[in-house]
């Protein structure tokens, strides 16, 4: 549908049309082209003019229909048929609060369902969320959800708890020129200011000229770590083919590998291992980022006019994973780098 389409002078990339579908039509709940052709795109840089959205409109109607033939749906089907269920109800809220945290990263559609359990009770809603760690595309404001937050409602929490100094300036350094809109519709600077309480901590960046040398450094840094430590180490990756290289790479040198995915909290004596996705909102003594660059490989270049907006869109979305893998870290940031 979308190959042959006007679609293809924008982004010939099928998975940032697949996003367009999942995180702007369906994650916000839209019904209809009409509504849609004027909806703000909220953190998409391409900018889709009316013969645009309609091809867009398009493929997501194709979508759909294969989808109902076969019977299935999708994730935002689930919440979409929980806020139908939700709304349905009358009577008093079953739930006396809501309390949520990364909220940054849900869906219009489940902000909306979350409000619907409790309504608008006396604090009953409970949002925790920064808009720089979001790690998906696509966004919203608490007001697109019917949730006001003005005046004292709303706080904005300055303190950190978890990062060293050290580690938070190198963070911030990779985010200082991606401004971005807050939950709450604020314009805020990437680089901001934040009330420190943890002064320890150590950033040590590798950099080699190959990969197998790189990789050589990760394992004598891992082999060098104290009896017990590995409890607490992370090893983050930016793709499940990177995760499969490192997993590969760390069980043949003999160091037990706990995939974050089945990662309960619960101390194991493994180096966990997982995507810069599935490490939000954990924290570790020490986190390992081999080849952390890699996939900002265009990310330097954000000042060049000759990449397209979707692929200004996709490094600044990138630089943001790659902000959250960062922080994740309390007392040691190492940061490998491949120079080819």
């Amino acid at each position: 549908m979308g190959r042959d389409s006007c679609l293809a002078e924008i982004d010939p990339a099928p998975g940032y049309w697949r996003e367009e579908i999942a995180h702007v039509i369906k994650g916000r709940g839209i019904a209809s082209f009409e509504e849609y052709a004027t909806v703000p795109r909220r953190r998409r840089r391409a900018s889709l003019r009316r013969p645009h959205r309609q091809a867009v409109w398009a493929l997501y109607e194709a979508y759909e229909s294969i989808r109902t033939e076969r019977g299935v749906h999708d994730f935002n089907d689930v919440l979409s048929l929980a806020l139908t269920e939700a709304r349905r109800r009358t009577g008093p809220p079953r739930y006396a609060a809501v309390i949520v945290d990364e909220v940054q990263d849900l869906t219009l559609v489940g902000v909306r369902l979350l409000h619907a359990l409790v309504g608008d009770a006396p604090n009953g809603l409970l949002l925790v969320g920064d808009g720089q760690q979001a790690v998906y595309p696509g966004g919203f404001r608490l007001s697109d959800a019917g949730i006001d937050v003005r005046g004292d409602r709303g706080q904005v929490l300055r303190t950190n708890y978890r990062n060293s100094k050290e580690i938070l300036d190198a963070a911030l350094a990779v985010v200082a020129e991606d401004a971005f809109e807050d939950i709450d519709g604020l314009r805020t600077p990437g680089r901001r200011d934040v009330d420190m309480t943890y002064h320890d901590g150590q950033v040590i960046r590798v950099s080699k000229s190959a990969l197998d040398e790189h990789d050589q450094a990760l394992l004598e840094a891992l082999h060098g770590l104290p009896p017990g430590a590995r409890a607490d180490t992370a090893v983050l990756c930016p793709s499940m083919r990177a995760i499969g290289h490192y997993q590969r790479l760390l069980e043949r040198a003999g160091i037990s590998v706990c995939q974050l995915e089945h990662y309960d909290g619960r101390p194991v004596d493994a180096v966990k291992l997982g995507s810069y996705r599935r490490a939000k909102g954990l924290e570790f003594k020490r986190v390992y980022l081999p080849e952390h660059d890699a996939a900002l490989s265009q990310s330097s270049a954000a000042g060049n006019e000759g990449l397209s907006e979707t692929a200004h869109e996709r490094n600044e979305l990138s630089r943001s994973q790659l902000f959250v893998a960062m922080t994740r870290a309390r007392d040691v940031l190492w940061l490998g780098s491949v120079n080819r």
